[in-house]
């Protein structure tokens, strides 16, 4: 009796300390984190997903993070139950646990998986911003799975969160995804479609940042990617994106890390690789993989002239003959040649026939001559390094004879003016800039402008590209009625595209047709509508950044016809850090309007 009395207190003290680790366990770092849950303002929990299927309490395990753990480790151990075979990474880690047994031997889909990706590593990929897309203009971040077969990374599998939008594209697609109009999902596929799609198609700069996880850690985040496929989670296009969802995956890996708390506004990728960098030792190895378009353009800018002047023979006559160059340095033309045919084909500008014409014409007549060694001499400019997107500043100026101090902040992105190191040259990208200023002689304190998005792309055209310029400007903002000479606030918007060339030493000018208007009260008519052409310079020394332009509105209203002068100059102290003198001149019904000022900025 005193046995069978041991060994039933026994018994009960295993199950309630059991049912104790339980509890403890399901609010943990480790459990909240593999799954995804967040506290609520009322001290309760909710997962990120937000389909039943991810939960094995279904919907009740969304919201309660101790029920869906008793439910998982019911349900594991389970004979012949498959729910294990969903979420490895929960069976594994509640195995370490010892609360689970058993293995995933049967689970054939998940073995089927593993076998077909062989993981041997985790790399991060970059890629720079793509300025035709909105939901790329800060770039786009992605998981590789490396592989152990041999040979190349090509064979490996990449890893992707974005947007379930189906066929939507542009500006539905911009304003469904501000709004979390769209499920995000988690996809997997090979490696080479990324380089296809990236690389080639979009021709997109790709950076790889090796992740130096332990053998355990990889692992666990192979295994946590195959249940995160089938997790749907709401995107937001400035929230919960593709790099907000890969920092959710390290921390579910790495639960000691607190890297998703710093944004709860935006998510910029940039941001999260800089995030990433700047955990201790947990980038290695870092790879380079310029797009196609990249390696045209350095390939051509090394040319001498000679070797220039035959490579436009060649694509704009299929003259494949060679009379001054030697072997080697026609052989680096024809194989330039080839890859702009390539590209010219992807980029829809060249039809199948005659991509093949073309292209066998060039590699019939570089099979002719010897085998040279690849130019690998350029490394490209690591984007981690460059500014931080964040920007505040202060200046001192003169409107109009009136001293002011203005402050300002712009949450994202860069400026014309501001390094472009690391980043796009010629692309400026400005959401949400705010300027304030008090202007001494009136004692007023105001709104200056407000600018939800400002965006410009410079890309010069020459003999051989001729891609677009374009402008893109939401803003409100305080202007001067010339009639009354009293301000107020208008509300402004315009587009414009054009071109621009490349003069001498990178010495850019451009040209823009725009078209825009203006709603407001102070404006006679409440808006106006017209045209401006507008001609710009650009010049980037590095440290010292120049651009300036001049436009010209035509309005159906006297108010929005006007004459602009811009002008601003640049300094870089540091790459968060520079000085800028701006000038700006305007002319409307005879009325002069001229601001000065010096401004100190800071990008953290």
């Amino acid at each position: 009796m005193r046995k069978f009395s041991s060994c039933l207190i026994s018994v009960f003290f295993t199950l309630f300390c059991s049912v104790a680790a339980a509890e403890n366990l399901a609010y943990s770092d480790e459990w909240l984190k593999l799954l995804h849950y967040r506290k609520t303002s009322f001290s309760g929990y909710k997962g990120l997903a937000e389909n039943p299927e991810f939960y094995v309490a279904a919907e009740k395990g969304r919201y309660n993070p101790e029920l869906e753990l008793k439910a998982e480790i019911k349900k594991f151990n389970e004979a012949n139950n498959q729910d294990k075979c969903r979420f490895p990474a929960r069976f594994n880690f509640l195995h370490t646990k010892e609360l689970v047994t058993g293995n995933l031997d049967n689970c054939l889909e998940y073995q089927h998986f593993m076998g077909d990706v062989k993981p041997n590593g985790i790399t991060l990929l970059f890629t720079n911003a793509y300025m035709n897309n909105p939901a790329s203009l800060f770039g786009h971040t992605l998981i590789r799975i490396d592989t152990k077969r041999k040979g190349t990374q090509m064979l490996a599998h990449g890893s992707n969160f974005g947007a379930n939008s189906g066929t939507e594209y542009g500006f539905m697609f911009a304003f469904k995804g501000l709004l979390g109009g769209y499920d995000g999902v988690y996809s997997i596929m090979p490696y080479w479609e990324i380089i296809n799609t990236y690389n080639n198609i979009e021709n997109r700069d790709i950076w790889e940042y090796k992740l130096n996880l332990s053998a355990d850690e990889q692992q666990k985040f192979v295994d946590h990617l195959y249940e995160m496929r089938s997790a749907k989670i709401r995107y937001y296009f400035l929230r919960k994106n593709c790099s907000y969802m890969i920092l959710e995956l390290l921390e579910a890996v790495r639960p000691e890390l607190e890297i998703t708390d710093k944004y709860h506004a935006w998510v910029i990728p940039l941001d999260t690789l800089k995030t990433i960098r700047d955990i201790p030792d947990l980038i290695g190895e870092i790879n380079y993989r310029p797009a196609r378009l990249t390696k045209i353009k350095h390939s051509l800018n090394n040319m001498s002239s000679q070797q220039y002047g035959a490579f436009i023979k060649a694509v704009k006559n299929a003259d494949f003959e060679n009379s001054d160059l030697s072997e080697t340095e026609y052989s680096e033309v024809l194989e330039t040649a080839y890859q702009y045919f390539q590209y010219q084909y992807i980029d829809k500008n060249l039809e199948l026939r005659e991509y093949r014409q073309k292209s066998f014409g060039v590699l019939r007549r570089r099979s002719k001559l010897p085998k040279i060694e690849q130019n690998k001499d350029f490394a490209g400019e690591n984007p981690y390094l460059s500014h931080d997107s964040m920007q505040i500043s202060v200046a001192y100026g003169s409107y109009n004879k009136q001293t002011y101090e203005e402050f300002s902040v712009r949450p994202a992105y860069t400026a014309l003016t501001d390094s472009s190191f690391g980043l796009i040259k010629g692309a400026q990208t400005e959401v949400f800039d705010s300027r304030w200023r008090y202007y001494n002689q009136k004692h007023r304190f105001v709104l200056q402008s407000f600018t939800p998005l400002k965006i410009k792309s410079l890309v010069p055209a020459d003999r051989v590209f001729s891609p677009l310029s374009y402008s893109t400007d939401l803003s409100v903002k305080r202007e001067l009625n010339p009639k009354n000479e009293k301000e107020g606030y208008v509300a402004h918007g315009s587009i414009g595209a054009g071109k621009t060339y490349n003069m001498f030493a990178d010495f850019w000018i451009y040209g823009l047709a725009k078209i825009g208007g203006e709603y407001g009260g102070i404006i006679e008519k409440k808006y106006w509508l017209g045209v401006a052409p507008e001609i710009g310079m650009f010049k980037d020394f590095g440290d010292i950044r120049l651009h300036t332009f001049v436009s010209q509105t035509f309005a159906d209203a006297k108010f929005g016809s006007r004459l602009q002068y811009h002008a601003e100059a640049a300094y870089g102290l540091s790459n968060n850090v520079s000085v800028k003198a701006a000038y700006f001149s305007g002319k409307n019904k005879g009325k002069n309007q001229e601001d000065f000022s010096l401004s100190l900025h800071y990008n953290f």
